[in-house]
């Protein structure tokens, strides 16, 4: 599984696929981030999966989302009036403070990013880090830059932020998020750290709105979902993917079975359950896995009537950021399909 390591330090985790974290991809087809799996019918029966989607990726397909952020980012940066010689330049060391140092700190504060900012499926906004120095969280990097700031993750190496404070770097660490409702926070708090305050303001209202409206549109009806990844493993309680799978009206189909954390989950009792949706990850076209292939399995044929797909925005929920309310978008949207909230349909 392609997920956000609790231990994102900047460099490429060597933790096997059964312990990385919570991450899902785009919404789609494995190879198209808006269509669906289409699984032959079982039996010559026929299957409730259907292609749909234009093919376009996340955020950009449906109706601009991303670039409209994006350009709210711009309309703020230019609207302040402090000016980057006078604001702290910052060295982010994790894939998910890099999403907050992007959004947030003028490009001119940016001294440099990790190398994990550039992987689409841990990095919502991988595109943006494009232009930014890059580093492997090493002491000697920030030794060379300089920055003002070095902002990382708790579980990043505990060796090399303990050395940064002997040296006498200002360090701050973000735990890694599990909560819909602690992204506002961590918002506000980079937008402090880096003198955005405004502007995090503004990002952060945003998203606690569209939040409270999605929430808005749940109903008694809640099907059940899993978040089905590599090698069988499942996104279970105190995840970011069950809080967005909550968030969505949706019932976590593991969190149900009484599974924490990441946890493998046997097909056999994956197919028993029967669950109304099932969220597989989307291969990355440049790492082919068999990790990817039990998204094929013929078992899975057994469940005729199930959505199966990659619904969710290619690294919405890898990270805690404003980017996580397009996965529950995404999710709400396909709930009210398959269980409207109208009593007429």
């Amino acid at each position: 599984m392609r997920g956000c390591p609790a231990d994102m330090d900047g460099r490429r985790p060597t933790a096997p696929p059964s312990v990385l974290p919570d991450i899902s991809p785009a919404r789609g087809e494995i190879t198209h981030a808006d269509d669906e799996i289409n699984l032959p019918p079982c039996g010559g029966s026929e299957g409730r999966a259907e292609t749909r989607g234009s093919g376009q990726g996340g955020w950009q397909g449906r109706g601009g989302r991303r670039r409209a952020l994006l350009s709210a980012v711009f309309v703020s940066t230019l609207s302040t009036t402090a000016h980057a010689a006078d604001l702290p330049r910052i060295m982010s060391m994790n894939v998910c403070t890099d999403q907050l140092v992007l959004l947030l700190a003028e490009p001119d504060q940016i001294a440099s990013l990790s190398d994990l900012s550039l992987d689409p499926s841990l990095s919502f906004l991988h595109t943006d880090a494009a232009p930014y120095p890059k580093n492997s969280g090493r002491a000697e990097e920030v030794f060379l830059a300089k920055p003002d700031l070095v902002v990382t993750g708790t579980f990043s190496l505990h060796n090399t932020t303990s050395l940064l404070e002997t040296l006498d770097f200002a360090v701050e660490e973000f735990a890694y998020n599990q909560s819909v409702d602690t992204i506002p926070g961590e918002i506000r708090r980079m937008g402090a750290l880096v003198g955005q305050d405004a502007k995090a303001e503004d990002i952060a209202s945003t998203y606690e709105r569209d939040l409270a409206d999605l929430r808005a549109r749940q109903c008694p009806a809640k099907p059940t979902a899993i978040a089905y990844e590599q090698n069988g493993v499942v996104l279970g309680q105190g995840t970011l993917a069950d809080s967005v799978i909550d968030a969505a009206g949706l019932t976590n189909l593991a969190t149900e079975l009484g599974y924490s954390a990441m946890t493998p989950l046997p097909l056999e009792e994956l197919v028993s359950h029967q669950p109304d949706i099932v969220i597989v990850s989307e291969p990355m076209a440049d790492a082919p896995a068999l990790a990817d292939q039990i998204a094929h399995h013929p078992a899975l044929r057994a469940l005729q009537t199930a959505r199966i797909g990659a619904f969710v925005p290619r690294g919405a929920w890898a990270c805690g950021g404003p980017f996580v309310i397009e996965a529950v978008r995404a999710l709400t949207e396909l709930r009210e399909e398959i269980a409207s909230c109208d009593p007429a349909r």
